[in-house]
């Protein structure tokens, strides 16, 4: 149960990151699939649900959210694919994101810490497969980090 309201204040903050910082990105299309992904401090988490997310809070710590679904004839639905992925600093510096699966009920995502030691431009490439035998799509965006003062 407190996973479950973890889950769901986790997606709050992530939606509340998202208004806060300008429109809403669109999700990226691969065929059938549908990348959804956002990032915020994570300063925006309360100490408890970051801890029961897994994730770290700290004034240059950022997380990147992935969502992906299907599009189907009788409408969208959760895919529970692999995802991975890197950040890129401005200085060209990269490191991987460990990915966190989240679920909670039918909802399926994946959270990641990131650290960023300045304000600047980020660029993320995150990599996600529908299934064993699905193909890989990459998607590639970048965001500017915003350490906390």
């Amino acid at each position: 149960m407190k996973r479950l309201i973890s889950a769901t204040l986790l997606m709050f903050a992530s939606a509340l990151a998202l208004a806060q910082s300008g429109p809403a990105q669109s999700p990226q299309r691969f065929g059938d699939l549908l990348v959804h992904h956002n990032t915020f401090n994570s300063s925006y988490l309360q100490p408890e649900i970051a801890a029961a997310a897994g994730l770290q809070r700290g004034p240059r710590q950022g997380v990147v959210n992935i969502a992906v679904q299907r599009l189907t004839d009788d409408g969208i639905e959760v895919v529970d694919a692999r995802v991975e992925g890197t950040v890129k600093n401005l200085i060209q510096q990269t490191t991987p994101l460990k990915f966190i699966r989240i679920q909670e009920e039918e909802a399926i995502y994946f959270v990641a810490n990131y650290s960023a030691a300045q304000r600047g431009l980020l660029q993320f490439e995150v990599r996600v497969q529908a299934d064993d035998n699905a193909p890989v799509h990459t998607v590639r965006f970048q965001q500017e980090f915003h350490p906390d003062e």
